[in-house]
């Protein structure tokens, strides 16, 4: 792929995320519950998946440090969206949980992918749509994504 080509993809993605995520175009990010960050968006989904999960595995899931992980807990945890307790299996360790809150705010985040994501497929004609979403799986599954979130 061409030099230009990056940089329009680049361009392109910058826009996509800055009028669908970051500003809210489509509606204030989580409704509005929780000021736009991507990994306590991705903490919270993956919590919400796990019903308890420990900070370790969110670090190894997320290819980020256990550090960086330990002050977004605390962050969540001031939020009120999430709480700790002793691991049952290991007491040195701690699981994370969803208070209601931390799942009325994931709800929130899911129907704003929905909307975003609706938004996205609005944009294309119908019979666009189908080649956009297996040029998209493509991608997910290349960058190591899931292409079943």
């Amino acid at each position: 792929m061409s030099e230009g080509s990056n940089e329009q993809l680049a361009k392109h993605i910058s826009t996509i995320i800055r009028n669908l995520l970051v500003t809210g175009r489509k509606g204030a990010p989580a409704e509005g519950r929780l000021a736009f960050n991507p990994l306590h968006f991705q903490m919270l989904r993956i919590v919400g998946a796990n019903q308890m999960t420990r900070p370790s595995d969110i670090a190894a899931d997320l290819a980020v440090p256990r550090t960086t992980i330990s002050a977004a807990v605390k962050a969540l945890l001031k939020k009120g969206l999430v709480v700790t307790a002793a691991d049952k299996t290991d007491r040195r360790a701690i699981t994370i949980s969803l208070t209601d809150d931390g799942k009325d705010v994931l709800a929130a985040i899911e129907r704003q992918d929905k909307r975003n994501a609706a938004a996205m497929l609005d944009a294309l004609s119908p019979p666009e749509r189908p080649k956009f979403l297996q040029a998209m799986a493509k991608i997910a599954d290349a960058i190591g994504q899931s292409s079943e979130s």
